[in-house]
């Protein structure tokens, strides 16, 4: 799994999560959303996608990384995409947990005003066809540490990730 930004190319996992810390090690003392969020684009005979990781400290920055997988299937059956989609999201979000679970604490006990909030942006909203799949994507993450999204909040993969998912080229 390889990922990258518009700086930054081919990172490796731990990487990410370097650049993670670093970013919250800058200026601990805050309130960060660390959200992920995947979207997909049907290209001919494959599908895109993209999955999307955001840090934001609120009120003063973000950053943000990509990883894009490219399969040799066409996900037409809306349910079967948004459920990869879901999937991928839920994978992701449960790397960072477990990799980031000892460095956000050891922050969280030295500052007193740290927070950092864990999000899964799911790609499904109150309109159209996916207000049918709502309750069973947002059920992926009952149980965990997370807080689902839906859109118009779920910004990663309706907006970050989906502006990479078009691309079927992997950079």
């Amino acid at each position: 799994m390889r990922f990258f930004n518009t700086v930054q190319k081919n990172m490796s996992f731990v990487d990410v999560i370097a650049s993670i810390e670093y970013f919250i090690r800058l200026d601990p003392d805050c309130r960060y959303r660390l959200a992920v969020g995947t979207d997909s684009q049907l290209k001919g005979r494959i599908t895109c996608f993209a999955t999307g990781i955001y840090i934001h400290r609120e009120g003063r920055g973000a950053w943000g990384c990509i990883c894009k997988r490219i399969l040799n299937r066409q996900y037409t059956n809306l349910r079967e995409k948004i459920t990869k989609e879901t999937s991928l999201t839920y994978e992701m979000v449960n790397m960072l947990n477990q990799e980031l679970l000892t460095s956000l604490y050891d922050i969280a006990v030295r500052y007193e005003n740290f927070d950092c909030r864990l999000e899964a942006h799911i790609d499904v909203g109150t309109r159209g066809e996916t207000r049918k799949l709502i309750k069973e994507m947002v059920g992926y993450f009952e149980g965990m540490p997370v807080d689902a999204k839906i859109k118009p909040e779920a910004f990663v993969a309706s907006s970050y990730a989906n502006r990479y998912s078009r691309d079927t080229r992997v950079s």
